[in-house]
């Protein structure tokens, strides 16, 4: 009987570029408004910062970008994030606007909880960015423990007994073992579910844990390649996504289950 659900977060209970990209963009094109900086050019030392810090997320990285630093030379940080606050602002109000659980998520999330399943989320996002979105959009309650990348960002947020951080990045399938055994669930028991084949289903598949697939409508648009301007991957991160393609491709691995909704996942566990 499955007792025990683990699952992704970004683009799996909300999307995730789908606000993070109109957001960012407002934000950089306030900047440039304010500061009478080349856009462009915030955009490339924007993408040399968040490689240093290993995420696009970063909190105020514009306070340290040169071409600022340059022009505001001599004002402090704090002086400088006034000037720049009503760019930080756009970023808040499109983020409260945009960032939404996907259709059926929080009700299937309820269920599953009060049917006494055990609800673990995992991601790639720092403690600051992905258990705040959870709070943020009210379903933390929900989740027993979440796990999340080490931050590389100096923050005061306050420890939270659910948050336990992760060192390794996906697809570490001992992270799913760890998970299973914290529980005391066998791995018959557990499911997975997330939005990417090569980290999540392959990483489920070779733990030996039901995978289950999100694959919802898709809206068309360049926010990839926007995304792809400003990414914190590096050439070598690149290569390691190109290499666990590969080995995913040869490995054949399928998803357990495919779903278009969250809330067929209730069907899974009956």
């Amino acid at each position: 009987m499955k007792r025990l659900l683990i699952t992704d977060l970004d683009d799996t209970l909300y999307d995730w570029i789908g606000f993070f990209i109109p957001s960012f963009y407002e934000m950089a094109d306030e900047i440039a408004s304010i500061t009478k900086i080349n856009k462009d050019t915030l955009l490339k030392e924007f993408k040399l910062i968040h490689q240093r810090c290993g995420s696009v997320e970063y909190p105020f990285a514009a306070l340290e970008l040169p071409s600022v630093l340059n022009k505001y030379g001599g004002k402090s940080k704090e002086e400088i994030k006034e000037i720049l606050g009503e760019a930080f602002h756009k970023f808040n109000s499109v983020r409260k606007h945009s960032l939404k659980l996907y259709d059926g998520v929080e009700e299937t999330l309820k269920q599953l909880s009060d049917d006494g399943i055990i609800i673990i989320g995992y991601t790639e996002s720092a403690q600051e960015n992905g258990f705040y979105r959870l709070k943020k959009l009210g379903i933390s309650q929900y989740f027993k423990h979440i796990y999340v990348s080490e931050s590389q960002y100096q923050n005061d947020i306050a420890a939270n007994e659910k948050i336990i951080k992760v060192k390794t990045k996906k697809p570490d399938k001992d992270v799913l073992l760890e998970i299973c055994k914290r529980e005391d669930c066998s791995l018959e028991d557990a499911v997975y579910v997330g939005d990417s084949m090569t980290k999540d289903i392959y990483m489920a598949g070779l733990a030996g844990i039901t995978s289950v697939w999100v694959n919802y409508p898709k809206e068309k648009n360049n926010y990839y390649d926007l995304l792809v301007a400003i990414t914190s991957w590096t050439n070598e991160d690149f290569n390691r996504e190109k290499l666990i393609k590969q080995e995913f491709e040869k490995s054949k691995m399928k998803p357990d289950y495919t779903i278009h909704n969250f809330k067929e996942l209730l069907k899974i566990f009956k």
